[in-house]
């Protein structure tokens, strides 16, 4: 009987079925443990995803201290930040006790000749101060609330500074209005002028408000922590990510100050956000230079509190 020869190609077969055999187990795995990172950044004490239109809940997690502070500094640098800051930035309170220390508005604008056709001034000879990040915010809200209801009707009544005299639209003055980052609105309603009260189509805009960085500043049933009414006209720019936390949260910007205070470096909050991850933690005020952590690549803001911290917000890509 002649002897069976052994075929290359049967045993090429052979080797090709058990690597795929070994291999899908194993990229498996590999996809499962890339999700679960992915989706749960163990290195933060509070995780909150959101995209561009969608809350998702909360989750907590938590990593013992020794590893936090394995990882503490890595991709990180350390900035020496002026006390001038603390006065100055997207989150800083300003109220009857904690008065504005004016650092000057580099980047503000005028909106008699920064604004868009899609909402009015009261009037047209008067400037309008805003800080740039918070005209271009306000018109493109503007926009797309005339896109959705087909009104142009909004006025802003005032930024820096309203009026507030007996015929006022907007009868109550902040003292926050000083930062650059407040707008006043009444409605034109034919020929006439209206306070502002939040209803009927106008509510789009506190209902979107957040995804173009605004708050309403004193909302309804916040009065134990603002120390105000419901001024559904008076708007407060902090920036789209802030502004959705508190969103998510149903957070005051004091409820939202008083927890940022708890989370540091080590231990930061952490808020899905756009596709990006941001790391958001106070850094306590030491005198005249503060020593600030902040990623040594990627973004981020500093923004005081106006009393005794610094608050950065980065993203790390």
């Amino acid at each position: 009987m002649a002897k069976k020869r052994f075929r290359t190609d049967r045993l090429f077969i052979i080797i090709l079925i058990l690597i795929i055999i070994i291999i899908f187990p194993v990229d498996s795995v590999r996809r499962f443990i890339y999700r679960f990172n992915e989706e749960y950044d163990t290195d933060s004490a509070i995780v909150l995803r959101i995209d561009e239109s969608t809350s998702e809940n909360i989750q907590v997690f938590g990593k013992k201290e020794e590893e936090i502070k394995e990882n503490k500094g890595n991709g990180f640098e350390e900035i020496s930040v002026d006390s001038s800051q603390l006065f100055y930035g997207e989150l800083v309170k300003v109220d009857n006790e904690n008065p504005y220390v004016y650092s000057g508005m580099p980047y503000a604008v005028d909106l008699i000749n920064y604004r868009n056709d899609y909402y009015t001034l009261i009037n047209e000879t008067d400037s309008v101060i805003l800080n740039i990040q918070a005209a271009d915010a306000l018109n493109m809200m503007m926009k797309d609330y005339y896109d959705v209801t087909g009104q142009a009707n909004f006025l802003v009544y005032g930024t820096t500074d309203t009026y507030t005299g007996e015929d006022s639209y907007c009868p109550q003055y902040f003292p926050e209005s000083s930062t650059g980052n407040t707008i006043d609105l009444a409605v034109n309603v034919g020929s006439d002028v209206l306070t502002y009260d939040g209803c009927d189509e106008e509510k789009w805009i506190i209902d979107h408000c957040h995804e173009y960085g605004y708050i309403l500043r004193f909302p309804l049933g916040k009065r134990e922590k603002t120390g105000k009414d419901f001024y559904p006209w008076h708007l407060r720019y902090v920036g789209k990510v802030h502004a959705s936390v508190m969103k998510d949260l149903d957070y005051c910007l004091e409820e939202y100050l008083d927890i940022l205070d708890t989370y540091t470096f080590d231990n930061p909050l952490s808020y899905r956000f756009g596709g990006s991850m941001y790391k958001i933690y106070s850094v306590r005020y030491t005198g005249e230079i503060t020593s600030v952590p902040v990623p040594d690549s990627g973004e981020y803001t500093i923004s005081g509190n106006n009393t005794d911290s610094f608050i950065i917000t980065s993203v790390k890509f």
